[in-house]
């Protein structure tokens, strides 16, 4: 009986979320109240690395998935970060404007307009 105890714990050790974030760049807003951060998602080798941004109040970290955007490389189709995901830029063009830029033939699972206050403006670039 205490062998199939462990072993049931054993395998539900391994049901919970197992996605890690990696933070390839921060941006503040002008005014310093908002973050952007980009960051690779991984969910393990069954999924490929995916690139996501959030917008943050500034002292905050990412958890979860991106609040603004979330992109793949569509299987080696779109061009790819230093960070292993599909390539993304973020600029600021004032404290509640928030220009994202992303490689061209992305596989694009959110985009948001509006995030915290923060409007978005989304611009695919060629490779």
């Amino acid at each position: 009986m205490k062998a199939v105890s462990l072993a049931v714990l054993l395998i539900c050790c391994g049901c919970s979320n197992a996605c890690q974030n990696a933070v390839a760049t921060r941006s503040a807003s002008p005014d310093g109240n908002h973050v952007a951060v980009l960051f690779q998602r991984d969910c393990g080798a069954t999924t490929g690395f995916s690139t996501q941004i959030s917008i943050l109040d500034a002292d905050d970290k990412p958890s979860g998935g991106g609040n603004a955007f979330v992109a793949d490389d569509d299987h080696g189709a779109a061009r790819v970060g230093e960070w292993e995901g599909s390539w993304a830029d973020m600029k600021w063009l004032s404290p509640k404007h928030l220009l994202i830029r992303y490689a061209a033939k992305s596989r694009l699972f959110k985009q948001r307009a509006r995030v915290s206050g923060v409007n978005i403006t989304y611009q695919m670039v060629d490779s």
